[in-house]
Order: C-alpha cells, then sequence, then structure tokens
C-alpha cells in the first residue's frame, strides 16, 4: 500500500464520522479543488498552444478553428486529471475535519 493511498484511506475514515453539515462543506471544498485542476490544466494547454504557430501549416482555419480548439481545449481539461486537485483536498480538507475534534477548545 502506498503512502497516498494510505492518507486517502485514513481521510475517507474521518469524513464518515462527520457531522453532515461538515460533510457538505467538504464536498463543496471538493467541487472547488476540481475545478481549479481543470481551470490550471486549461491554462497549461493554452500556453503550451502558444508555441506552436497554426499559422505556419498547410490547413488553417482561421479564428473560427482557434475558438473551436479553445472549446475543445476546455472540455479536455475537465477528463486530464494530474492530481492537484487531490493534493489540495487532502491539504484544505484538513482544517475542516480538524476544527470538528475539539469545538470548545481555542
Amino acid at each position: 500500500m502506498t503512502v497516498s493511498s494510505l492518507s486517502s484511506h485514513l481521510l475517507s475514515e474521518k469524513i464518515k464520522e462527520l457531522p453532515e453539515s461538515k460533510k457538505k462543506e467538504l464536498a463543496k471544498l471538493k467541487d472547488a479543488c476540481s475545478e481549479f485542476e481543470s481551470i490550471f490544466m486549461h491554462q497549461m494547454l493554452k500556453e503550451m498552444k502558444k508555441t506552436v504557430n497554426p499559422k505556419n501549416s498547410l490547413v488553417y482555419g482561421g479564428q473560427a478553428e482557434e475558438i473551436f480548439s479553445d472549446m475543445l481545449d476546455q472540455e479536455r481539461s475537465k477528463e486530464v486529471k494530474i492530481g492537484l486537485g487531490d493534493m489540495m483536498f487532502r491539504q484544505l480538507s484538513q482544517s475542516i475535519i480538524s476544527s470538528t475534534k475539539n469545538p470548545g477548545k481555542k
């Protein structure tokens, strides 16, 4: 068992013990981290495409092709996962989980 799978297992066990309100907070956080990863991947694809000049190719579709290509990259970026969203979720969820352990203590 790897360290990341062990930490994911421990995190899921901790989440099961939380009240419903905290589970909803974690669900929102998970969605936000996933969305951030998608935006990050889209930006990375855009920057990578800037290094290639499509106007020099044999078949260049003009502005319409650029718009379509950008929209396609945006959809692709939702599917490409590099683990950034999961890492952010594990890190940021610790504050939500730890705040429920000792709610009366400061």
